[in-house]
């Protein structure tokens, strides 16, 4: 099995809030994006969830993670990525 990447974090999430590809960067916080509100923060976690097959249910963080780089760190922490 391969080793997901967090390009391939960056494509779950553009796709869950429905913006184009390379919209988000290792540096977008939610505050400067429309499309993250508290429901595309919902979209994002449903994502990410589907995408590791349940494996983010162990990754208390990530509900407060309003940032690409507080994500990112939250799975790496967790193996994830």
């Amino acid at each position: 099995m391969s080793k997901n990447t967090e390009q391939d974090v960056l494509s779950v999430i553009e796709k869950s809030l429905e913006v184009p590809s390379g919209t988000i960067d290792l540096d977008t916080v939610a505050e400067s994006m429309e499309e993250w509100d508290s429901i595309g923060h919902l979209g994002i976690l449903t994502a990410l969830d589907s995408f590791f097959e349940g494996g983010i249910a162990n990754v208390s963080e990530i509900g407060e993670a309003t940032s690409i780089p507080k994500i990112l760190d939250a799975l790496r922490k967790h193996s994830l990525i």
